[in-house]
C-alpha cells in the first residue's frame, strides 16, 4: 500500500510540473538566414542555429528559432552563407610548424637552388660565425633542377656556420661542411641502422641524410627554449582560427613539447581542441619511457580544471617516406616513372618484431597508438600486428591508427575494416593534400600504375572504413581547406605531364571529405560527443565561410575564406567583413 501511495505522489508531481509553464531561456547567439551544414548522421543542412551558455541549443528553421532571440542575443544575419562545424586536423606537427614557421629559414617557396642559397647567405651574414643556421621546407620537385642542394654548394655561401635543411617531407635533409664534421661525417662513417649517408662518386658525403642518419646532425642543434616553444603556439593556434579550425592532433611530440602544452593550457587561451602521440625511440626501453612520459602527462590533466588538452597514445614508426624511395614496399621503388630501382623496396624503421612488442605493451596498459605506415608491407604489418595484439587482449575504444596508409593492400583495407568493427581501431589517418602539394614527386616514386592507387578514399567509403584528414604541418600548409579540396580534385601541384597523375578513381565528394575534417576527425581526438557536428547540446564549434562549400565548383573549396570561427561558444576569430 505505501509502495502505490508513493508510485501516485510521484506521478502526481510530475503531472504538476507538466502543467506549470516552461521558462523561455534566451540564446547568447543566433546564427540565422544561412546554411547550416550539420555534419548530424543525415547530412542535414538548415537555416539557423542558438548557443548558450556555449552549447547548441537548437538547430533548425529560422522561424524555430525565433522564439530564443532576446534583447542581449547577439543575432548574425549569415545572408546565406555557409556554416560548418569547426575543422579539424588529425595529424599536424604544430608545434614543429610553428618553431619552424618563426625561427628558421622558410624554403617551401624555393623555386631554384639559387634561392636556397640566396636565403641561408643572408641568415649567415645576420648571425655571429658558429651559429646554426636551420631551414625548412624546400621540395626538389618545386627546383628547376629537380635536385637536392649539395654541401659543397651550401659551403659557397655558409663557410663559418653549421647548415642544416630539412626537406618538405621531414624524412632527410641536407648539411653543409661544417655541420657533417660537427656529427662526424666522412666518407668513412657507416650509416646507422634505419638511416642512409649519401656519397658522391669520389666517396665524399653529399650532405644528404635520411631517416635514422639525421639524428646524426639534429642531435647537435641548440634546442628551443620554453619561451619560443610557446610563442610557436600562439601563432599556430591563431593561424587554425583564421582558417575555421577548432582542432588538432600533434603527433610525435617531445617532453619539453608537453611541458609548453601544458602551460598554455592553464593561461586559457588554447581555445581548440589539442590531442597528442608522444615520440617513440625503436626500442623496448625507450617505449617504457614513453608510456611513463604519456601516464604522467594523463596525470597532469587529472589536476587542471577542464581542459580541452588530452593525450592520445604514443607515435611509432614502421617505415620511411615516398620521396626517400624509404617506406617499406613488397616490390622496388621507381626511379623514374618509368624506370625501376632495382633492389630498393625500402625498409622498416625498427625490428618488426620489436614493433610488436612496442605495441602491445601501450595496448596491455591501455594507451593508444598511432603508426607511421607509407608502403603497403609496412601497412600490412601495422594492421597485422593491431589485429594480433587486440585478439590477445581485446580492449576497446583505443582508436589505434594508421597513420599516412598511402598504398594499402586488399588484406588491410579487410583488416581495418575488421578492426573498427570489433575494437573501435585501425583508423587511417591520410593527407590528400600530399597529392597536391608534393604530386610533383610521386610518379617518379610510385611509378604510373601505383601512384593512381594511392590514398584510396573512395575503397574506404565503399568497404565502410572510416578515415581522418589532415595536413601534417608543415609537410603540407595547415589550412584544411587544402585538405577538402584535394580529397575531391586528386591534382598535383606541379606535373610533367600537365594531367593529374593520381585520377580520379579514389577520389571522394564534399560530403564524405568534409565529414573527415569534422565528425570523424572528431572521433581520432575522442571528442565526437562534445563536437564534429553541429547537433543540440555538443559545443558551439563552427566556422563561417565566404561560400558554400556544397554549392561551389570544385576548385573553390581551396579558395574559401573564413569569415568567423567560434571555439565553445565564443569568438576566436572574426574577418573583418563578417556580417
Amino acid at each position: 500500500m505505501k509502495q502505490y501511495f508513493n508510485t501516485m505522489l510521484t506521478a502526481g508531481l510530475l503531472l504538476m510540473g507538466a502543467a506549470r509553464p516552461a521558462e523561455v531561456i534566451h540564446a547568447d547567439l543566433v546564427l540565422s538566414h544561412g546554411r547550416i551544414i550539420t555534419m548530424n548522421p543525415n547530412d542535414d543542412v538548415f537555416q539557423a542555429l542558438a548557443v548558450s551558455g556555449g552549447r547548441i541549443v537548437e538547430v533548425g528553421s529560422d522561424s524555430a528559432i525565433q522564439h530564443l532571440i532576446g534583447s542581449d542575443t547577439r543575432v548574425i544575419d549569415l545572408r546565406g552563407r555557409a556554416v560548418t562545424p569547426g575543422l579539424i586536423d588529425s595529424h599536424a606537427h604544430v608545434m614543429g610548424s610553428g618553431l619552424s614557421e618563426l625561427f628558421e629559414l622558410d624554403l617551401s617557396d624555393a623555386h631554384n637552388i639559387k634561392n636556397i642559397l640566396d636565403r641561408v647567405a643572408k641568415r649567415a651574414a645576420a648571425v655571429k660565425p658558429g651559429e646554426w643556421i636551420v631551414g625548412a621546407g624546400w621540395d626538389e620537385a618545386k627546383l628547376v633542377e629537380r635536385r637536392y642542394p649539395t654541401a659543397v654548394e651550401l659551403d659557397g655561401v655558409s663557410r663559418q656556420n653549421p647548415v642544416w635543411l630539412e626537406n618538405t617531407s621531414g624524412h632527410y635533409g641536407v648539411a653543409n661542411s661544417m655541420a657533417l664534421k660537427h656529427a662526424g661525417i666522412d666518407a668513412s662513417t657507416p650509416a646507422p641502422a634505419a638511416g642512409v649517408i649519401e656519397h658522391a662518386s669520389d666517396g665524399k658525403p653529399t650532405g644528404e641524410l635520411k631517416e635514422s642518419a639525421q639524428d646524426l646532425v639534429l642531435n647537435l642543434i641548440p634546442p628551443y627554449t620554453p619561451e619560443q616553444r610557446h610563442q610557436a603556439l600562439v601563432h599556430m593556434v591563431a593561424l587554425a582560427h583564421s582558417e575555421g579550425m577548432t582542432g588538432f592532433k600533434d603527433p610525435d611530440i617531445s617532453q619539453e613539447d608537453w611541458e609548453a602544452y601544458r602551460v598554455f593550457d592553464t593561461t586559457r587561451q588554447l581555445n581548440t581542441y589539442v590531442c597528442v602521440l608522444f615520440h617513440t625511440p625503436p626500442t623496448l626501453e625507450a617505449a617504457r619511457t614513453t608510456l611513463r612520459r604519456i601516464q604522467s602527462a594523463q596525470n597532469d590533466l587529472k589536476r587542471l580544471r577542464e581542459t580541452t588538452l588530452s593525450v592520445c597514445g604514443a607515435k611509432i614508426y614502421m617505415d620511411g617516406s615516398a620521396m626517400a624511395r624509404t617506406a617499406w614496399l613488397y616490390e622496388d621503388w621507381n626511379r623514374t616513372a618509368n624506370e625501376i630501382e632495382v633492389g630498393n623496396h625500402g625498409f622498416p624503421a625498427l625490428d618488426p618484431n620489436l614493433y610488436q612488442q612496442q605495441v602491445k605493451l601501450f595496448v596491455d596498459a591501455g594507451v593508444g597508438v598511432g603508426t607511421h605506415a607509407i608502403g603497403d608491407r609496412a601497412i600490412d604489418w601495422v594492421a597485422d600486428t593491431y589485429a594480433k595484439v587486440l585478439m590477445a587482449n581485446p580492449k576497446q575504444g583505443l582508436r589505434l591508427s594508421i597513420i599516412h596508409a598511402y598504398l594499402p593492400t586488399d588484406h588491410a583495407l579487410k583488416v581495418m575494416k575488421d578492426l573498427q568493427r570489433k575494437y573501435d581501431a585501425g583508423y587511417p589517418e591520410t593527407q590528400a593534400e600530399f597529392l597536391w602539394w608534393l604530386g610533383g614527386n610521386y610518379p617518379g616514386a610510385f611509378g604510373v600504375a601505383r601512384s593512381r592507387g594511392l590514398m584510396p578514399l573512395q575503397s574506404y567509403l565503399q568497404k565502410g572504413i572510416i578515415w581522418s584528414g589532415g595536413s601534417d604541418t608543415n609537410v603540407t600548409p595547415f589550412p584544411a581547406r587544402y585538405g577538402l579540396w584535394a580529397s575531391v580534385a586528386r591534382e598535383a601541384l606541379t606535373t610533367t605531364t600537365g594531367e593529374s597523375p593520381f585520377g580520379a578513381a579514389e577520389s571522394v565528394d564534399i560530403h564524405e571529405s568534409l565529414r573527415s575534417y569534422t565528425i570523424w576527425a572528431a572521433r581520432q581526438l575522442f571528442r565526437e560527443k562534445q563536437t564534429g557536428s553541429l547537433e543540440r547540446g555538443k559545443y558551439a564549434d563552427f566556422a563561417i565561410w565566404d561560400r558554400d562549400p556544397y554549392r561551389v565548383p570544385t576548385d573553390q573549396l581551396k579558395e574559401m575564406v573564413c569569415e568567423m570561427t567560434a571555439f565553445r561558444g565564443k569568438i576566436v576569430y572574426e574577418r573583418g567583413t563578417t556580417p
